[in-house]
Formats: C-alpha cells, structure tokens, sequence
C-alpha cells in the first residue's frame, strides 16, 4: 500500500494494520532516495569543478595588447574553462 498523508485521521482509535502499511509506504519511499554514491555521481556530472588550483590572473595589458598578453589571457580562459567541466 502506498503512503497517504492523509491516515491515520485526527483523533481515529489506532489501527495495527493501517500504521504497518503507512511505515511500510515511508520505508518504500526511502528506499526508492538514490544512495549517496549515486548522488555523488549525478552531482558530479551536473555541477562545475573546483578551479580553486587556478590563481586569479595577473594580466597587465597594453594598450594594443600584445600577442604574448592576448596568449595569457587565452591560457587563463583554458584552464579555467577544463576545471570548471571537470574534464
């Protein structure tokens, strides 16, 4: 029997049979939670990495840039872009 939030009613005498299907309706609806490894994995594959190994740029720019600069802010872009995939 599935849970029904509805039972027991309010001020009904208790009834053996009716709160065994109830607790076993709850335990049915646990059992049916994903386990944590599978959580984490879900997790995991739909949330972005840590990027905390990437320090923040130091990218002074001239004004025009130079190839050497525009080349560090791609690499910055790079790496930030891979953590935050998790690839």
């Amino acid at each position: 029997m599935p849970y029904d939030a509805t039972l027991p009613v309010d001020h009904s005498p208790i009834v053996a049979a009716e709160l065994r299907n109830q607790f076993a309706g709850l335990k049915d609806l646990i059992d049916a939670v994903p386990t944590s490894s599978a959580m984490a994995t879900v997790l995991t594959a739909q949330t972005a990495g840590h990027c905390e190994y990437i320090p923040p740029p130091v990218l002074p720019v001239s004004d025009p840039p130079t190839q050497a600069e525009v080349q560090a802010i791609a690499q910055f872009v790079n790496d930030l872009y891979v953590a935050l995939t998790r690839t």
